[in-house]
């Protein structure tokens, strides 16, 4: 449930004061030590307890991803509610990350970002979470689809491409797969196995989420 899910995500909460180098000082330390030494300035330096994590959450939404709907429910519920971040921006896609990305899981056409946009104003120190079955035609992830950046220019890109770009940008990033591999043909498995090779997959179980917590601030 939520709740489970939110104890995996305080814990990236908690790694991140651990992984983050960056000291301050301790005020009522100093004076404490300052004090035991007869007067000389003894400086005590403690980790910022300040919430700096950032996340980026960009979820599948639509489609098989329909028989997902109360586990991404509870996942959903769990990072928007746990207050463990400096940060947080939710985006939802259908199959894959193209050149523009939804603001709300109906995936209405009026409520949309340019993922370029995305890319250059949210910087690469994002904890980006993907959350998809990762499961579609090969063609979605494979074939060049037209788009028109905000200034006009035309351009062709196809999904695998965007994910790289992802990938490139953010070097905290993980993929949360609510099903498991296709066992029914080599077809169905040709796009779980091309993104599992391009992000590190973890199974969107309060285990996996763990796991992937902890990858996420791998340096």
């Amino acid at each position: 449930d939520d709740s489970r899910f939110q104890t995996a995500f305080r814990l990236l909460r908690q790694m991140s004061f651990q992984s983050d180098g960056e000291l301050e000082v301790d005020v009522d330390g100093t004076i404490h030590d300052t004090c035991d030494h007869g007067g000389t300035l003894t400086i005590r330096y403690r980790r910022p307890r300040k919430n700096a994590v950032k996340v980026l959450l960009m979820m599948d939404s639509g489609g098989s991803m329909d028989y997902y709907v109360q586990l991404c429910s509870a996942l959903f519920q769990a990072v928007s509610k746990s207050g463990h971040f400096k940060d947080l921006k939710v985006y939802y896609f259908h199959n894959c990350v193209y050149s523009r990305l939804y603001t709300e899981p109906t995936l209405r056409p009026s409520n949309t970002v340019p993922t370029d946009w995305v890319l250059s104003n949210l910087s690469s120190e994002y904890k980006v979470i993907l959350v998809g079955d990762a499961q579609m035609a090969p063609h979605e992830l494979v074939t060049q689809f037209r788009y028109r950046t905000p200034d006009g220019e035309e351009h062709k890109r196809c999904g695998l491409e965007w994910l790289q770009m992802l990938k490139g940008k953010y070097p905290h990033i993980v993929w949360l797969n609510p099903g498991d591999r296709p066992t029914w043909g080599e077809y169905w498995t040709r796009t779980y196995d091309t993104i599992g090779r391009e992000f590190p997959m973890f199974p969107l179980t309060v285990e996996g989420l763990e796991e992937a917590m902890k990858k996420l601030l791998v340096r």
